[in-house]
């Protein structure tokens, strides 16, 4: 048996329903092997799941958290693991505040040696979503792209692929994270402007060939060309509804598919649970591009494990291009 504190919602609500608790877990299950886990990221989907108003976790008393980096903790040659080895990787399903984990060998990658390991705990999911929403758009049939909420990590990751390719970037934001938006190479339009999806028409009047898409708008359909794609990578909810309007949001994106065929729905828990070693390359690849500053990373602030609550509340206020993240060490 082995100490283990992780975070726990034991009950939906606010940032003070997120506590951490200790324990003991026993030996790793066959087929995993065990991390210890050193920094975790802390995102916008974790609170929405801390609130109850996520899909994937309908019942409280769950550990949060999709991405993480840590060592490997257990001796297990076969899996291809040394005990002491930085690794991150991105869980199918939440789990990952928690100071011990066990993983399939086949979910973990190497951390880079040159990337800081908080750095690369901001990274996993938004990189995999950001790669294989990408990959779901490709081939593009027109040099411009829409991204909705361009400012945010998930946002700013794609715009940095289309950018660095030459393409016209439109990009939903706020007026305070303008600055921000417009140094990733995007032309900002206000989401708070009742027109703004008039103004992307007068930009790219012959329509965008992708849209990246986080509310399930079907309008949104309106502003791809017509061979282009849209690519749905969240629904928003009416609030106390956000889940049975998600359940509806894929439904009617499915509905979409086959009217116009050029509609995708990015999920990243299917993706990693079911091509593990697509999911690894993709990670891989993306942890190369952050490296080598074809990616711009996130800046990162760190809070920890004693303070998850005080990360909650701080979810709220942090800056365009900024993620938080825990120090469980």
């Amino acid at each position: 048996m082995q100490a283990v504190a992780r975070v726990s919602v034991s009950s939906f609500g606010g940032p003070d329903s997120v506590q951490v608790e200790h324990g003991t877990i026993a030996s790793p299950a066959k087929r995993t092997v065990r991390v210890r886990v050193t920094h975790a990221s802390v995102g916008s989907t974790d609170a929405l799941a801390r609130e109850g108003r996520y899909l994937l976790q309908p019942r409280a008393g769950f550990t949060p958290g999709y991405d993480f980096v840590g060592v490997i903790d257990s001796d297990s040659p076969a899996s291809g693991w040394e005990r002491g080895t930085r690794v991150a990787g991105c869980l199918p399903r939440m789990g990952s505040n928690s100071t011990l984990i066990d993983v399939k060998p086949s979910l973990l990658v190497a951390v880079p040696e040159a990337l800081p390991s908080a750095e690369a705990a901001a990274l996993p999911l938004d990189l995999v979503t950001a790669g294989l929403a990408v990959a779901l758009a490709d081939p593009v049939p027109r040099p411009s792209v829409l991204v909705q909420g361009v400012s945010g990590a998930l946002g700013a990751l794609i715009a940095q692929h289309f950018a660095s390719r030459g393409a016209a970037v439109l990009g939903t934001a706020s007026a305070r994270s303008r600055t921000f938006a417009e140094s990733l190479g995007a032309h900002v339009l206000d989401y708070r402007d009742p027109h703004w999806r008039e103004l992307a028409q007068v930009q790219q009047p012959d329509g965008v060939g992708a849209v990246f898409d986080h509310t399930g708008d079907p309008r949104l359909r309106q502003l791809a060309s017509a061979d282009g794609t849209v690519v749905r990578l969240a629904f928003v909810g009416r609030p106390g509804r956000e889940r049975l309007d998600t359940v509806a949001g894929g439904a009617g994106a499915m509905a979409q598919y086959f009217r116009h065929p050029r509609t995708r729905v990015c999920s990243v828990p299917l993706f990693v649970a079911t091509q593990p070693r697509r999911y690894r390359e993709l990670l891989r690849t993306q942890f190369d591009r952050i490296v080598s500053g074809e990616l711009r990373a996130p800046s990162v602030r760190v809070v920890p494990l004693s303070d998850v609550s005080r990360a909650h509340r701080e979810l709220a206020e942090i800056s365009p291009g900024q993620k938080i993240v825990l120090t469980l060490a």
